[in-house]
Order: C-alpha cells, then structure tokens, then sequence
C-alpha cells in the first residue's frame, strides 16, 4: 500500500524517524513545569466550574449531572498524589496538554513525517487556547488527548488496516465520549474523510473500522447505565443547553462564534485552515489534507449554524483544533512561511507569559476601559464568599448551610470542605440543578442558613415556620471580584420542599 506521506517535498523528510523528538521532549517537559509553577503562584480562586468539577470527584460515579464521568476521575487521581489546593486540582491540565502534544506529533508524523509532526506538537502547545485552558480544569483538556489519539489511529487505519489500531481508535473514542460528549463528532468526521479520500473510503470496506465502533461503545456502556438509571439526565441537560434555549436569529452571533475561532485556535493557524478549505473547495488538496480537514469541517460548521439561532460558546467546536494545526503546520511548512510560524509560536510564548504574569497576580490587575476594570473578576472572591458563609453559619449555630446557585453552591462545597458543616442544595427547577448528592430536603435538621443573593423572603415564608433575615454580607471587595449575600436562618419545614420559585426582586 502507498505511503500517505504525500504532501511534503522529499528533500524536506527527516533521515531520522525520532530525530526531533528528544528536543521536542525538552521544550514540552519544561513548559509544562512552568504551567504547574505558574499555577502553585496563581491567586485565582476555582471558578465555580472548577469547584463543581472537583466536589463530583469526592463522590466517584459514572456520571454526573451534566457531564460524564472522566473529568473527576482525573481530579480524584490528581488529588491522591498532591491533595485538594487549587493548583492541584488543576494541575492535571499542563500535564494531559503535554500528552496532547506528543499525540500531535505522531499523528503529524504518521500521516506526513516528522518535520510536521514536530512543528504541529509546538503549535500545540504553545496556541493561545493551550496558554488559557492549561491553567484551569476543564472537560476539555482530556477530550483533545482521546481525540487527538484516535484520529492518529483512524490515520494508522487507513495506512494498512490492524487490529491493534482498531483496538485504540474504540478505546480513545470511548474514553473521549466519557470525557465529553462531543466526542461523537468523530463519528461524522470519519464519514467526511470517507468522501473526500479514496483511501479513507476504502477503511469502510474492512472489518476493523466497524469493531473500533462497537469497542467505543462498551468503554462508555457505563455511563449510558448511570444515564438509564437517572432518566438520562445528562443527555437531557446537554440537548438543554441547545434545543432548551429560545431561537433568536442572530446573524451577529454566528460570526462572534466564527470570529472566537481565530482566539481558540490561534490567528495563524485558523487562518491558515482556511486557506486550505477554500483549497479543498477547489479541488487542489493533497490527500493527507483532505483527511484532515474532513475533521475540522463538521463541528465549526455544525456549530457556526446553531450560533445562528442559539448562544454557542467558543470551545464547542474544539476538537477541530487538532485535525486544523497538522493541517496548518503541513501547509505552511510545503509553503516555506516560517514568518507565520514564528509569529504563531510568539503569539503563545506572549500569551502564556502574560497569563502567567496575571494569574500571579489577578487581585491586582485593573485595565482602563472596561466596565469591570479587572478581567478575573469572575474568577475572584470566590474563597471569601465561601469563609465568610461559613463564619456566619458558625456564629449562628446552624447545622447545615443552603445555597439556590450551583455556583455559589460549588464555591461552599470546595472551601468549606475542611469545616464540619455540610452543603445542600435548594433547586430551582424541576429537574435536579447539580445537586444529586447533596438535595436539601424537608428531612434536613434545622435550623440552616440559607445563602442567596435573592433579597425576596416570600420565596421562603411559604416553607418554614421560621424565617430569620440576617442581612447582607458583602465579599470579595479586595480581590476585585466583589460579590454579596443576603442570609436568612430557616427553621420548621411545613412540608415537602418543592422547586424553589423564581426571584422577583428584579
């Protein structure tokens, strides 16, 4: 069968196959020490993401409310080895990019040679998106490694069908869907593939395509056990976020999501994914490119059309990104740019210099014009919100404290997790909001603090015979995230507690 190395000159292909990766070992390895130094010296609080993430891995399951399991699998292992402070629990991230990238580069050198491979392992990890997303713990972080795994798989598939490579495509597919479901997206991807590279379409024809699909499913079956035992609560939450939102026709939105690409990515090489799609339009591709774009196209035009009528965030076309820097290094190496890869990799050293600067410290920081002068605000005083809930619930010998915001909620969790009171939830609506593990109920001994940041006490009075205003506590005015909350004692449960109602002060 012929090489598929096709789309690099055959005086640029390395004389060795390994050559470069003893120094691409070095870089990654010391820049990932220098995320996890940055992340010990960061003063930014766990955003309630983060937190929310982390109180799921002190309850292992095979799923969660609204993502599946492997997130806190990793933060539960991560924890064993460095314990449950906020560079820690993130700590997990620097690492699997690091992973991320040595897959970048076998793939980049399984279906073109090293040279690629070794350019798209650097733009890899120093990508703007990489600098941002290496310092939090996000379900994206391992779905890039799954992802990027069996895309090398399907790449070693094509090149001579084996067995083992089917093994590892259904295994990283797999693993990747108990990431996050956008995983599935690689499902359409290897049908695009199909279409546009005779030699794809061939793979269909053989057994072992067909097994990885059957492999995949099996290493998720637990979780789809979990979501059949919670009446697919998870699967309902993620259709939520899309088909629950009222339809808005918003141009305007479809090319702030198309626009966030160029950040996600990184200027040069989603630029430079475009230039090869307009490439492929034309028919002048090689093979090798055709391939992967076929991976790149289905989620950012999937995406870009529900911007279209709904809110679509940034990162939910990611998984392009793998397929869209090989393609990007290929190109840009065939075209001898190395200006545009210079300023790619600049880009990332700046960005991951500035966010390192920041995250050292965030408290600090106040840039001119705009609304909020500090841009981690949202990020910060998140702690003195959870202490200061925590102190008043002491003072006021309460045995329990209640929280309607599972962002307030995941904040109580996390930084209270030394204090020997526990965290409940109150939902607001009639499916369980995060808090199928800690649902506070008419059962709950009182009396408890309720902490909202809804002044409203006729949401309460209806429930509780007691109803007790404290006030409102104000937080986080020296860390320039400042927030508050109105505290109330309840006491007396009249019955059942149902959906807590909506908040009229606004």
């Amino acid at each position: 069968m012929a090489d598929l190395r096709l789309a690099v000159p055959s005086d640029t292909v390395a004389t060795k196959p390994l050559a470069r990766l003893p120094l691409l070992l070095v870089v990654l390895l010391a820049l990932t020490v220098l995320r996890l130094v940055g992340l010990k010296l960061s003063v930014v609080d766990l955003f309630y993401d983060e937190a929310q993430y982390w109180s799921w891995a002190q309850h292992l399951a095979f799923g969660y409310y609204s993502k599946p399991p492997l997130l806190p699998w990793i933060i539960w292992t991560s924890e064993q080895v460095c314990g449950s402070a906020e560079w820690c629990v993130r700590a997990s991230s620097p690492v699997l990019y690091l992973a991320t990238s040595l897959a970048v580069y076998a793939l980049g050198r399984a279906l073109y040679d090293e040279r690629v491979g070794f350019w798209a392992a650097l733009m890899t990890a120093f990508t703007t998106g990489a600098a941002f997303s290496a310092r939090i713990v996000s379900t994206d972080v391992p779905l890039l490694l799954c992802w990027t795994i069996a895309l090398w798989a399907f790449v070693k598939l094509v090149e001579a069908p084996r067995w083992r490579h089917a093994v590892v495509l259904g295994v990283a597919t797999g693993l990747g869907l108990l990431a996050k479901y956008a995983m599935v997206y690689i499902v359409p991807g290897i049908a695009i593939a199909a279409i546009v590279s005779p030699r794809a379409r061939r793979t269909l024809a053989t057994p072992h395509l067909w097994v990885a699909l059957p492999i995949a499913l099996l290493v998720m079956s637990p979780n789809l056990v979990w979501n059949a035992s919670t009446g697919f609560v998870t699967f309902e939450h993620t259709g939520g976020l899309v088909l629950g939102e009222e339809v808005r026709w918003s141009f305007s939105r479809a090319l702030e999501f198309f626009g966030a690409q160029f950040g996600v990515f990184g200027p040069v090489i989603f630029g430079t994914m475009l230039v090869v799609t307009w490439k492929l339009i034309r028919g002048t591709l090689p093979e090798p490119d055709r391939i992967m774009i076929a991976f790149c196209l289905f989620p950012i035009v999937l995406v870009t059309g529900f911007a279209v009528t709904v809110h679509a965030y940034a990162n939910w076309a990611a998984v392009a990104f793998v397929s869209g820097v090989v393609v990007a290094a290929a190109h840009l190496l065939r075209e001898r740019a190395w200006g545009w890869i210079a300023a790619s990799l600049a880009l990332g050293v700046l960005t991951q210099g500035l966010l390192l600067y920041g995250d050292a410290n965030a408290s600090r920081i106040a840039l001119p014009g705009l609304k909020n002068p500090n841009p981690y605000a949202r990020t910060l005083g998140w702690r003195d919100f959870a202490e200061k809930a925590g102190d008043l619930a002491e003072r006021e010998g309460v045995t329990a404290i209640v929280s309607d915001s599972r962002g307030d909620l995941a904040a109580l969790l996390y930084y209270l997790r030394d204090r020997n009171i526990p965290v409940l939830s109150w939902r607001t609506e009639a499916i369980p909001q995060f808090d199928l593990g800690t649902p506070f109920t008419k059962d709950t001994p009182g009396p408890v603090l309720f902490v909202t940041v809804c002044p409203t006490l006729s949401r309460v009075e209806p429930y509780f015979s007691t109803v007790q205003p404290l006030g409102l506590t104000l937080t986080g005015q020296q860390s320039g995230g400042p927030r508050g909350f109105h505290a109330v004692k309840l006491d007396g449960a009249r019955g059942p507690l149902p959906p807590l109602p909506v908040c009229r002060a606004w």
